[in-house]
């Protein structure tokens, strides 16, 4: 089977499998990527036949040593399992299609270790506080950017929504009335309901007495109808130089998941808010961290 026809044919059953925008268009970055790399790394495979386990191992390889040119680092272990994902699934697929290989490629795929789960990081109280302090005091910022950034930022934390999910909110999806917001835009276009407390609901309805009603999505730009999600990112990175805390978006929703599971001690609850359509990924939350764990060490030490 030619690979570029059996790529169109993978990501058109991902379509058909109701596998969300953002997934399909990862998906099919790397398997270009892959391509790519193939004809020149390669040039005397054409068919998806050839593809051999040496051929999946040199690729892995060919990720580990690539230097990103942006920030002249090596790919993380995450992105190279990303990549080797994709590769393994679209490999299962060609074969459940048919495709008979002279050595089974999906053998040799093995995933890099990575950090132990432990180690994910989430803010503490006095963090939040901080970063919460700095935005009541950004300079060149009016009232409605000041606004934004309380709204933005108050989701992210409060309601532990992936920053995609904030970028495809719209003003439809809050429902203040109820204390609730539907999320839509979820994995595998899914949506869910989130709880909105009393102080994340006022914060939202203080942004939308400044919304100018131009967009029917809840955060927008003056040059686009919906926030990107780089934009939100950008928004989250001035805060946290401002603050000199290193976080990301995404360790906002770290956050906002530890501290449901410390209130709620069950896992089900926090994979339910979380929008995790696999329990196993929301165990982390429920696990001690070794800060914790340190600190029970700490406290039963005898001098």
């Amino acid at each position: 089977m030619n690979i570029a026809s059996a790529i169109d044919l993978f990501l058109q059953h991902l379509v058909n499998e109701e596998k969300s925008d953002k997934t399909v268009k990862a998906y099919g970055m790397c398997m270009n990527h892959f391509k790519a790399w193939l004809d020149s790394s390669w040039d005397e495979i054409s068919d998806l036949e050839d593809v051999t386990q040496t051929v999946v191992r040199d690729f892995k390889s060919y990720l580990e040593s690539k230097v990103v040119a942006k920030t002249k680092h090596h790919l993380a272990p995450t992105t190279v399992n990303h990549y080797l994902i994709a590769l393994r699934s679209f490999l299962l697929f060609v074969r459940g299609q048919g495709v008979v290989f002279k050595s089974d490629p999906v053998a040799a795929i093995k995933l890099k270790a990575i950090a132990n789960q432990n180690e994910i990081r989430w803010l503490t109280n006095e963090e939040i506080a901080k970063i919460s302090h700095v935005i009541e005091l950004l300079k060149h910022a009016g009232g409605t950017r000041k606004t934004l950034y309380k709204a933005i930022f108050a989701i992210l934390v409060n309601c532990g929504l992936r920053v995609a999910e904030v970028s495809d909110l719209k003003v439809s999806d809050v429902l203040l009335d109820s204390g609730l917001l539907i999320v839509r835009s979820g994995k595998g276009k899914k949506y869910r309901h989130v709880p909105l407390g009393v102080k994340t609901r006022a914060i939202i309805q203080a942004w939308l007495r400044h919304h100018d009603g131009s967009s029917p999505y809840l955060f927008y730009s003056q040059r686009d109808p919906k926030m990107t999600t780089r934009a939100i990112q950008h928004m989250m990175g001035r805060l946290s130089r401002l603050s000199k805390i290193p976080f990301t978006v995404h360790q906002l929703r770290h956050t906002f998941a530890k501290r449901v599971a410390n209130e709620s001690g069950q896992i089900e609850v926090v994979a339910t808010v979380l929008g995790h359509a696999n329990i196993q990924t929301t165990r982390c939350y429920i696990e001690p961290s070794i800060q914790e764990i340190r600190k029970v060490v700490e406290g039963v030490e005898i001098e």
